[in-house]
């Protein structure tokens, strides 16, 4: 009787493990990356449903390449949308979603699964999106193809990107899109929030930023780098200066500007940001207090600190020299090489200059006097010998 009863549930125990196996069998048919991919991993303990990485909207349209996850009854369990645009489930069949809005897809499965399945233990949800392609090229840092998530806007690949060159011209990006070109003015996304004009990209997409014409462009340099950027009518410098970098201006103490049509101006830095530019302006930007250069009839040759605002004279009286010894009338400027007379009460100097007085004509006579008295008194002494002897 034992021995019956031993026999019993030994069989009993073996229908149960081909009942288990059967269903697990079954379970493994659909496809699942639970053991090749950790995003589509979970505790056996916690059935938290997975979360889907990127937001989409209703709007969203499935295809091929988009991941389901489905709770049964049974369990859960992840499935890819076929390259024809289909689900399969099985023991339930198969189902199209191919082009169908993500509510609409959803319901279709849903479909199908109620076949086998009580409606109010089912839940069907998108767990990750089709990867689609769009380039982007011109003027930004890091042109280039890229893979990119459904429902990218053409704010998220210009951060994918790092953004705009300084010559990028931000009023005139164009959008190819198949044989239909998009024209967009980023400006007014950026400055008055126009959402319309942050497009949704689709795949195949080509973003090109072209670059702002040499003419309507702005310059700055600092002893690191340089930078170009488009003209804005109106702007100061300091509004330039914004858009590259605070790190750049605290540590620069003067600006030399540079207008289109030659002339130049060096200004303390602080006093020089209310200063409204002009296209091609140049602007060179440096830390180090500058000097301009004095020479000639004065009683200090060298290096004088530059202050914006003093001519030629204050440089020449700072250095020492009188109108005995020098002469005003000759002032001479050496700038690049080039030397030049100039008024030393109204030249215009800048760090850099090398102002040169020539001695006065008195100074320069009585040099020669002195010189002929020398000389006419080695030729009389040179007679007495000779006629000594």
């Amino acid at each position: 009787m034992f021995a019956i009863l031993i026999l019993v549930l030994a069989t009993c125990s073996f229908a149960i493990s081909l009942d288990d196996d059967a269903q697990n069998s079954a379970m493994s048919a659909l496809p699942t990356f639970q053991s090749q991919d950790s995003k589509f991993q979970r505790s056996s303990v916690v059935s938290e449903p997975l979360k889907l990485e990127t937001a989409v909207d209703s709007t969203y349209e499935v295809g091929p390449g988009d991941y389901f996850e489905i709770l049964t009854p049974k369990g859960f369990d992840v499935v890819q949308v076929s390259a024809e645009g289909n689900i399969s489930i099985p023991s339930c069949g198969m189902v199209s979603v191919n082009k169908l809005k993500l509510n609409e897809a959803k319901d279709s499965v849903k479909s199908l699964l109620v076949s086998k399945y009580d409606e109010r233990y089912i839940q069907v949800q998108l767990v990750r999106t089709k990867k689609m392609s769009v380039s982007i090229l011109g003027a930004v840092k890091y042109p280039g193809r890229m893979a990119v998530e459904q429902q990218t806007r053409l704010s998220d690949i210009l951060v994918k990107c790092e953004g705009f060159l300084g010559m990028a011209d931000r009023k005139s990006i164009q959008v190819y899109r198949g044989t239909d070109t998009l024209n967009v003015n980023y400006v007014d996304y950026e400055t008055r929030g126009h959402g319309e004009v942050n497009l949704m990209l689709e795949n195949g997409d080509v973003v090109y930023v072209p670059y702002t014409h040499a003419e309507a462009t702005i310059s700055i340099e600092t002893p690191m780098s340089s930078y170009s950027m488009p003209y804005v009518e109106g702007a100061t410098l300091g509004e330039y200066l914004d858009k590259i970098s605070g790190v750049v201006e605290s540590r620069a103490k003067w600006a030399k500007v540079k207008k289109p049509n030659g002339a130049e101006d060096t200004y303390e830095l602080a006093a020089a940001r209310d200063l409204r530019l002009e296209p091609q302006t140049k602007v060179l930007l440096w830390n180090r207090d500058p000097f301009v250069y004095v020479g000639g009839a004065v009683a200090v040759v060298g290096k004088a600190v530059y202050m914006p605002g003093m001519h030629a004279i204050d440089y020449i009286a700072a250095s020492g020299v009188t109108i005995i010894t020098g002469s005003f009338s000759r002032v001479t400027r050496i700038r690049d090489g080039k030397s030049e007379s100039i008024d030393p009460y109204k030249g215009e100097i800048q760090p850099g200059d090398y102002i040169d007085i020539p001695r006065s004509v008195y100074e320069s006579v009585k040099d020669v006097t002195l010189f002929l008295a020398s000389l006419l008194s080695v030729i009389a002494t040179a007679i007495i010998i000779t006629n000594s002897r």
